[in-house]
């Protein structure tokens, strides 16, 4: 199975492909360096794999994750044609959206209305859903857009909550002291899942098989137990 990753510009260096590659080396894994067109921004880049003339299912992560425990079972998840395979963002707070654009699973060619879709009208779509007051800028939104667009013909599917956490190697983030943060991510963790922890003991939860480092200055090579998970 082919599985993609974006890593375009200055914000992520090399070892994050190094690290994909070591995790993933039954798999052929692919990375896209360049804007599929000149207008194309960053994370947007991912509507590439839509594109694509394959009749089996690809994957499309971030480069921003760790891989845990029993992470294949993520991208051995069964799918059929008509079914579009994502991770929830249980933590977000975007009214009616609840995927988080960290790892897809699909057929291209039941996908490829919406690649033509976003084509057609790249820099509205970019603008959207930051005009719309959906997300913030300057550059977010692609998750929201995919989204909405798969509900219009496939199947969303998403995996267990519980195989998926978003994590933060700062002192804070979004504003929030880092031990307040991790209590409140925890309790709603807890809440969804009946399980009692995400990380503890230099350990994520065995359910856990995606950790998302979101946001522009969150990232998983600069968290202190990074070397944990190599």
């Amino acid at each position: 199975m082919k599985i993609f990753a974006i890593r375009i510009g200055e914000k992520y260096g090399p070892e994050y492909e190094e690290y994909l590659k070591q995790k993933l080396p039954s798999y052929d894994l692919q990375f896209i360096r360049e804007p599929i067109d000149p207008r194309v921004q960053l994370q947007w880049n991912k509507m590439y794999g839509m594109s694509l003339d394959i009749n089996e299912p690809i994957c499309f992560i971030d480069i921003d994750i760790l891989l845990v425990n029993d992470y294949k079972q993520l991208f051995d998840y069964t799918i059929k044609p008509g079914q579009f395979i994502t991770i929830p963002g249980w933590w977000r707070n975007e009214k009616n959206y609840k995927i988080n654009g960290g790892f897809f699973k699909y057929y291209p060619k039941d996908c490829k209305y919406i690649y033509d879709k976003f084509m057609k009208d790249i820099d509205y779509w970019q603008s959207y859903y930051i005009k719309n007051g959906t997300t913030t800028g300057p550059v977010n939104g692609e998750q929201c857009f995919v989204e909405d667009s798969v509900k219009e013909r496939l199947e969303l599917i998403t995996v267990p909550d519980s195989w998926i956490t978003r994590w933060c190697s700062n002192d804070s983030i979004d504003g929030v002291y880092l031990p307040r943060w991790q209590f409140s991510i925890t309790k709603k963790y807890k809440d969804l899942t009946n399980n009692d922890y995400i990380y503890l003991g230099g350990e994520f939860h065995k359910d856990i098989k995606l950790v998302h480092f979101t946001s522009a200055v969150n990232k998983p090579h600069e968290w202190i137990d990074y070397n944990k998970f190599v």
